[in-house]
Formats: C-alpha cells, structure tokens, sequence
C-alpha cells in the first residue's frame, strides 16, 4: 500500500534549528512518504542536505521559486504541502489560494518580528501578508505554548487553527562525566537577543569571584555582531577566560568540551539548542523565559533572571564547586526530556497530525 505523500517547503538546507529538527523528524516518520523543496540546497555551507539520506530534495534549478514549486507540486499529486518559515509560507500560500487541491499546513517557528534588532517596520507589513496565509492555511503548528499563545493574541490567527507540537531531541544512551573542569559554554548564533552580552558580563562576576574557569562561545556570526563582543571582552579583560569558536556542525563535540551549559537568551522559538544540551548529559542554567520553562528541569532554580547576573554568577560558582549537586541537577534534567521530549514522540504527534487533517 503506497503511503499518503507530503511536500515540505524550506527556504534553504542551511543547518539551523529548525531545519535540524526537520531533519531528524523525517528520520523517525513511519506512515508518510515526504519529499523537500528547497529554494537553497546550501551545499556550500553547513547543510542538512547530506542527511536527508532517504529523503527527495527538489530545488528551483532555472525556474523561479514559484515555478518550479508548482510544477513539482502539480507532477507529484501530494496530499500535504507543509511548509515551515515564512518565505515557504508565502510562496505555498500563493498557490493554495489560486489552488485547493491540496492541504496546506505552516508550521511557525519563532516570534517573527519582536526581537531586538529586527526593523519593526519591515515586520508590520510582513505580518499583515503573513497573517491572513495562516488564516487561510489549514492548519498551523506551534513549535512551543509560548508561540502558540503569541499567535493567538498578537497575530489575531483563529484559535482553531493552531496546534502545538514541540521540537524532540534524538535520545541516546550516554555516560556521565565524571570529571569537571570548570568549563562554561553557550552555543548559538551571534545576534543581539541570544544573550551573549549577559554570558560575557556573567563571566566578569566570576572572574572577580576567583574562580578558575573557562568559557567557550560558539556560533556563526549572520550579522556581524561577534565583533561587538570580542570588543566587550576585551573592556572587561577577559581575554584569558573566553574563547570565540566557530558554528559547530556536529554540537556534540561542543558539549564534549564543556561541564555547565550558559544560556541567558532574550526570547527563543523554542531552544533546541538547551534541548540538545541536556540530551548531551550537560546541566543547563538559562533564562526563566518560555519556552525554556516548558522543557527545562527547575527543581535546582536553574531557571534564571537574566538580568541579575551577579546572581547567576553565583549560583553558577556553587555548581562548579560542588560535583555532586551538577550531577543532580544533570540527572534531573535529562530525566525529563526522555520522558517528554524524544522526536520519536514528536514524530508520533505530527502524524496523528496529518491523518486528522486528510480524514475531516
């Protein structure tokens, strides 16, 4: 019996979060047949395309992207276009509304808009273009409640549209470490909102705490900011405590190197990122934001302000010094995800999903 076939529509391959989680998704579906657009195959770059083993990726070649969309559309029949990240959103929106032949789903993963930095401008007419292609769609997914809950009361998209399906980590067995050496990390891109001025700031509290440490930072520089911080790091002399490194295409060498997760972000769609941290048997103390609170183990208060940073840095110097309390708050952490959080179930959902939505 031949599988019902989806189309998922991605502006690029590039390895970001959400096409990571994409990714793995595809890995662990059991009753559909999915195939990719892509506008950007992004093979030049760190892509998800060689992992998409079983996986037919169809790209615009000479066409333009609406084009070629359409004619792959068209000559493949699919019952689902589902398509994540707004430039895919406008593009399949475009085509369901001229046709309904197929059943079109969005899935949304950040607050598009309300981070700092990002022209408010731009974003209020964005919104107004992309609001009424999710009314029209036949279904949205958020990525996290706090996307859902900012989609119903700042978007103003009906209620029974959206449904919230949270981002899962691959769960593997792994050991625990014994041996600590006061190595701090955080991991993500180098914008404004991922607070990366709070981690550096943290540090300078620990340094004047005596502390012997290190702190790893890591990430792709999109938007020129990482100079900004290397500047910051240098008014506060902390030249000998922190190390820049590059974007890391397998984090889990990244992890390996570190005994403390920092992450003090502003606003996250959803945090794959922590997700995968905590997966990776590292503790994780971020920010008292959502949708962190929705995954991340609080019992220990690692769920932090991220302002007061003189309290993080404290409380980040009790960890590193007391080994058994960081392989409690470890074990606690990981405990959580395995039960709530592995793609596998995330995976399940999305599929009584798509079986809901082509039986009504």
């Amino acid at each position: 019996m031949n599988k019902p076939k989806i189309l998922f529509v991605l502006p690029t391959l590039k390895q970001d979060g959400a096409e990571v989680q994409i990714s793995n998704l595809l890995s662990c579906f059991e009753n559909f047949k999915v195939d990719i657009f892509t506008f950007d195959l992004f093979k030049e770059g760190s892509s998800i395309f060689g992992d998409l083993e079983d996986v037919k990726v169809y790209t615009k070649n000479r066409n333009t992207n609406l084009r070629a969309l359409k004619k792959i559309i068209e000559s493949n029949e699919y019952e689902i276009i589902h398509s994540h990240l707004p430039r895919a959103d406008f593009y399949v929106g475009i085509l369901r509304f001229i046709s309904k032949k197929f059943k079109h789903i969005i899935t949304v993963h950040a607050q598009y808009g309300d981070r700092a930095g990002e022209s408010k401008l731009k974003y209020f007419i964005f919104n107004l273009f992309w609001r009424f292609i999710l009314n029209n769609s036949d279904g949205v997914i958020a990525i996290s409640n706090k996307i859902h809950n900012w989609l119903l009361s700042e978007r103003r998209i009906h209620k029974n549209k959206i449904t919230t399906i949270h981002y899962g980590v691959q769960i593997k067995e792994r050991n625990n470490k014994t041996e600590f050496k006061n190595v701090i990390g955080t991991a993500a891109r180098f914008l404004p909102w991922k607070g990366w001025d709070k981690v550096i700031e943290t540090a300078a509290k620990l340094r004047d705490l005596n502390l012997d440490f290190k702190l790893l930072l890591a990430g792709s520089d999109d938007e020129n900011y990482k100079q900004k911080l290397e500047n910051l790091v240098d008014e506060n002399n902390l030249n000998d405590y922190i190390i820049f490194e590059n974007h890391y295409e397998n984090i889990e060498i990244f992890f390996e190197k570190i005994d403390l997760f920092l992450f003090l972000t502003e606003s996250e769609g959803f945090g794959l990122v922590v997700l995968e941290a905590i997966e990776n048997n590292i503790p994780v103390v971020c920010s008292n934001i959502e949708p962190l609170s929705e995954f991340v183990e609080n019992s220990y208060k690692t769920l932090v302000n991220r302002d007061n940073t003189g309290d993080i840095a404290n409380f980040v110097y009790k960890i590193l010094n007391d080994d058994d309390l960081i392989k409690q708050i470890q074990l606690k952490q990981k405990n959580k995800i395995k039960k709530e959080f592995p793609i596998t179930l995330s995976a399940e959902k999305h599929e009584k999903y798509y079986i809901n939505l082509l039986n009504n």
